[in-house]
């Protein structure tokens, strides 16, 4: 089996709510074994020409013209009830943990609910999930959920923004090369805006964290004038 042939044996794209379009997030789509509609996700899949396996949710926000295309391609719902205690979104997490994914993409086109957009945030960063590399494509940004000890590269264009937020409490042990801005074995709080608004100093950058949790976020990644990171 050859790498990208793992990759996509291992990777599960999750298409969440939103309400502004997202055809600019097409090209960037990887392969994927298993594509997951959570509720409206479905509208937003379809119209990215993607045909997810299976609906997760409650399906009370999608399209009736999303609903019967799914229902003729003969697409797998999993039922949830409206009055429930976890978003459409984290449930789709949930599936697409049980199905043993290595790598999680959710793909987003922003906009919407606030509450939504925090909601989604915070499930990225599940304790349970650590051992699972997760992503997400928001609107135009890439975001990375790093929990410690870990490292990540990226890449992206000379002075582009870059942007460190600890999640889930205090991340230390913070260190990166190729930013303006470095870090070396240093702490963030969740409450501080220290880490927003970096910038690479070329065309990747190193971050490693030791312990805690870190979003690692490219506000611009997938803009017109940019390319996938």
């Amino acid at each position: 089996m050859n790498n990208e042939t793992h990759i996509q044996n291992n990777t599960a794209l999750i298409f969440a709510g939103g309400n502004a379009p997202l055809p600019h997030l097409s090209q960037f789509l990887p392969p994927a074994q298993w594509k997951i509609a959570a509720d409206s996700g479905l509208d937003h899949a379809l119209a990215l020409g993607v045909t997810p396996d299976v609906v997760v949710g409650d399906s009370d926000s999608v399209s009736a013209a999303a609903l019967a295309l799914a229902h003729s391609l003969n697409i797998a719902f999993i039922s949830a009830p409206t009055d429930k205690d976890f978003t459409d979104t984290e449930l789709a997490l949930s599936h697409a943990v049980d199905l043993g994914a290595h790598r999680i993409i959710v793909v987003s086109a922003g906009g919407g609910r606030f509450d939504h957009a925090h909601g989604l945030l915070t499930a990225l960063f599940h304790p349970e999930w650590a051992h699972i590399h997760i992503e997400a494509f928001i609107d135009t940004a890439h975001i990375f959920v790093l929990h410690g000890p870990s490292s990540l590269q990226i890449s992206g264009e000379k002075d582009s923004l870059v942007a460190l937020h600890a999640m889930n409490g205090m991340a230390h042990g913070i260190s990166t090369e190729g930013m303006r801005w470095q870090l070396s074995n240093e702490s963030l709080a969740p409450w501080v805006s220290r880490g927003v608004s970096n910038e690479l100093t070329g065309s990747s950058g190193d971050i490693t964290v030791q312990s805690g949790a870190l979003l690692v976020v490219q506000p611009e990644a997938f803009t017109q004038n940019t390319h996938e990171s």
